[in-house]
């Protein structure tokens, strides 16, 4: 003000709070010197989030399976608005089978144009052998020689094929003799069993 007693009261139109991301809000202030006179000036409130979600697990705990992973659980993130809403995605191909380490990114986007991302470990490892279908394997008899065996079976935790192989030299020959024939059974993923067979030759 032009007297320098006088106070000038200072007031605004504004409604708070102001929000709205991505508006422009122009404010108008006006200045009173108690005598009558009046001036106004505006201001422009800019609303516009440039900050991204941040993670509330600095680091997500490793998910693990023997064969299979086939849901996740999704992670959660925090947003500086507090009106925000924080949708998360992941790039997963599920259900995960590979053996081995998978990485997953999980996605997380405030919705105003903000993104951050996490990455999370599932690990297949199948550490289970194949059991065998029958516990005891019965006697092959033959009275002179065995000149082919029937494989037996196993089945494995994990879908897939179990390969079955045997330590036998044919033909099994030897009157009066008992040839002890071991299978083995892998899984392909590293875990193996195994189960013997008598093999007699008895000639009657």
């Amino acid at each position: 003000s032009n007297c320098t007693n006088a106070m000038v009261s200072v007031t605004n139109d504004a409604t708070l709070p102001i929000s709205g991301e991505g508006t422009t809000t122009t404010v108008t202030w006006t200045y009173d010197d108690g005598n009558g006179n009046t001036s106004t000036q505006t201001q422009n409130v800019i609303i516009d989030d440039v900050t991204v979600p941040v993670e509330d697990i600095a680091m997500l705990a490793d998910v693990t399976a023997e064969c299979e992973v086939t849901m996740l659980t999704a992670p959660t993130a925090t947003d500086n608005c507090t009106n925000a809403t924080v949708s998360v995605t992941n790039d997963a191909m599920l259900p995960i089978t590979t053996q081995g380490t998978t990485v997953v990114t999980w996605t997380y986007d405030d919705g105003n144009g903000n993104t951050s991302t996490q990455t999370q470990n599932v690990v297949i490892d199948d550490v289970t052998a194949p059991v065998a279908d029958v516990s005891v394997l019965v006697d092959v008899t033959a009275e002179c020689s065995v000149t082919s065996l029937v494989a037996p079976t196993a089945t494995d935790n994990c879908a897939g094929i179990v390969t079955v192989t045997t330590t036998a030299v044919l033909p099994i020959s030897g009157e009066g003799t008992t040839t002890v024939v071991t299978w083995t059974y892998d899984d392909g993923n590293g875990n193996t069993s195994t189960q013997d067979q008598n093999v007699v030759i008895d000639d009657v």
